[in-house]
């Protein structure tokens, strides 16, 4: 009798455990928000603003921060254009020369001369002039004009204005190459000069025919240039570069630096990298640029939708992340009530389209409540535990008074 009445507490006191294991589960919340820290391509670390963020999610009790690195734009294509056009052009491969070389043009009038050196931009106009004219090494200096090398010419032009000071290797150029050239930028010389003033945002820079790239901050001007084609090209943390080729013919040109698409994390993988970790919201927390730019923060749903954002214009400024991490914590929390109020289903975690990195998370699980400080905080925290004394009690109450009985 005793041992079946031993038996029979044991197996009392598991399907307790397990019933208070489950309604500990049960009373748990779901996840509700992930929070995403964006690190832009090429940004230094902003090691002040990734903790206050951390700090803010970790006061808000929200699932650790990940960092989530925005893949860079593509590499430009001119360079590679470039080589294989002078390497054609070389081999008196001119149809081939001319194919690559017209691409890398192409490319280089929208982008500005990306990935190209003032030296290199000069080769492209150059080449693709030997290329046009079929100016070969048995090709005469003082021989007839012919429509390909009066078509050439003004690729000589352009090679001559952008680099006026250059001088060509004898060796490398044919003889009539060489003539053209020295013609073009003898006219280049004698043209007028004017100033070129781009003007846009502080944190932009802009270089000029392939030269160096310099501050824009608000207005930049290039003096004493030559009248003729110029290329432009402008770079800003966080935005989609920018180049434009212009034509200076006036003693003073101002070019205006347009708006341009942000560099960012896109709604879509904002979601896949929420579902993965099981939240229905992401929180988005990007960057929009250099040292005077605001700091974007975004509420996406697990569909990929943006629901609200918060411009903050002074992060560095105490309080102002946890302010917008509160506002749109909230706002996450009311859609979620809402969404289970109406009965619709929680979003599906589909599969995102391509693989994404191991998440690297920056915060840990927000600490228990003390029970000092807290006691029903405590409780709750602990409910596994106390439920599992409780059976304990109650078992041993009922074993002792099954002995009593069998005594």
């Amino acid at each position: 009798m005793l041992r079946r009445s031993i038996r029979l507490a044991s197996a009392l006191l598991i399907a307790a455990a397990i019933v208070s294991a489950r309604a500990a589960r049960a009373d748990e919340p779901p996840p509700i928000v992930h929070p995403l820290y964006v690190h832009l391509p090429d940004a230094p670390e902003e090691d002040a603003l990734r903790r206050a963020f951390t700090a803010a999610a970790l006061r808000y009790k929200l699932k650790p921060v990940e960092v989530v690195d925005v893949p860079a734009p593509p590499a430009p294509r001119a360079p590679e254009l470039l080589k294989s056009g002078v390497l054609n052009a070389q081999k008196i491969a001119f149809g081939e020369a001319l194919r690559d070389l017209d691409a890398a043009r192409a490319e280089v009038a929208t982008t500005g001369g990306a990935g190209l050196s003032a030296d290199e931009l000069s080769d492209l106009y150059l080449y693709r002039a030997i290329a046009t004219a079929r100016a070969d090494w048995n090709a005469k200096a003082d021989a007839p004009p012919t429509d390909a090398r009066t078509q050439a010419y003004g690729d000589y032009l352009r090679a001559a204005a952008l680099a006026p000071a250059r001088t060509l290797n004898t060796r490398e150029i044919p003889p009539q190459a060489l003539a053209d050239f020295a013609r073009a930028a003898a006219e280049v010389r004698t043209r007028p000069r004017g100033t070129l003033t781009v003007i846009g945002s502080a944190d932009a820079q802009v270089s000029l025919d392939g030269g160096a790239p310099l501050p824009v901050a608000g207005g930049i001007s290039f003096r004493d240039l030559v009248h003729g084609e110029h290329l432009i090209r402008v770079e800003e943390l966080g935005h989609v570069g920018w180049g434009a080729l212009v034509t200076l013919n006036e003693p003073a040109l101002d070019v205006a630096i347009p708006a341009r698409a942000l560099i960012g994390l896109d709604g879509a993988t904002a979601a896949a990298h929420a579902r993965r970790m099981g939240a229905r919201f992401a929180l988005v927390l990007e960057p929009k640029g250099g040292a005077h730019a605001p700091v974007g923060v975004r509420l996406v749903d697990a569909n990929g939708q943006e629901r609200d954002a918060v411009l903050v214009t002074a992060a560095s400024e105490p309080g102002t992340i946890d302010s917008a991490i509160m506002r749109l914590d909230e706002t996450a929390r009311r859609l979620a009530q809402a969404d289970a109020q109406s009965g619709a289903p929680p979003p599906v975690a589909a599969q995102p389209a391509g693989d994404l990195a191991p998440p690297v998370l920056l915060t840990a699980s927000p600490p228990k409540a003390k029970l000092t400080e807290d006691p029903a905080a405590w409780a709750r925290d602990h409910w596994p535990v106390l439920t599992a004394v409780g059976v304990v009690l109650l078992s041993a109450i009922v074993l002792g008074a099954a002995v009593s009985s069998d005594r």
